[in-house]
């Protein structure tokens, strides 16, 4: 069915986006749902969708099913769409960060807001999301590993690894 799919999608058939979405548009929307969660993203979030099919519609020949499944490919492309939505809002609310980072060695300027979202460039998307949660909205490493369905642990790991990755930027002989 996959195949069917993103052979009509290359065709730019629409019956192809009606089967495409019929497959996974629910999961779509749950990963839109999960990373914009907060109450001032909500109204953003049927913009990203059509934001992510359209993107879908237009790079689906960029698509190689030989290195990941449709599924993946496109959450990898609504995740990505997804925090570049969350970092904008970030920047058109003026939502501003903790005054540092715990345990950082890092000079107070470095976290206004737009130098902080220039250093999370460097992190992966995952651990971008992460960062985003903990220290811009606050949510507890319980909050964020039971949205993320992952162990408060893992959570944890994502942002010691972070620091280290932002302090290496900064010391790199750490």
């Amino acid at each position: 069915m996959e195949k069917e799919i993103v052979a009509l999608l290359k065709k730019q058939d629409f019956l192809g986006l009606e089967k495409f979405i019929d497959l996974l548009g629910t999961d779509i929307v749950k990963c839109i749902r999960a990373i914009l969660n907060h109450p001032e993203e909500r109204t953003y979030r049927k913009e990203a969708e059509n934001e992510v099919f359209y993107r879908i519609w237009q790079k689906i020949s960029s698509y190689d099913e030989n290195r990941s499944s449709l599924k993946t490919w496109s959450l990898t492309i609504t995740r990505n769409i997804c925090l570049d939505k969350k970092r904008s809002i970030i920047r058109e609310r003026n939502i501003v960060p903790m005054d540092q980072l715990p345990e950082s060695i890092l000079e107070e300027d470095y976290f206004e807001k737009e130098h902080f979202l220039d250093l999370l460039k460097h992190l992966t998307a995952e651990d971008q999301l992460i960062f985003l949660k903990y220290y811009y909205y606050q949510d507890t490493p319980n909050e964020i590993a039971k949205e993320l369905e992952m162990d408060v642990s893992q959570v944890y790991n994502h942002l010691s690894r972070g620091r280290k990755k932002i302090k290496m930027l900064f010391d790199p002989g750490i």
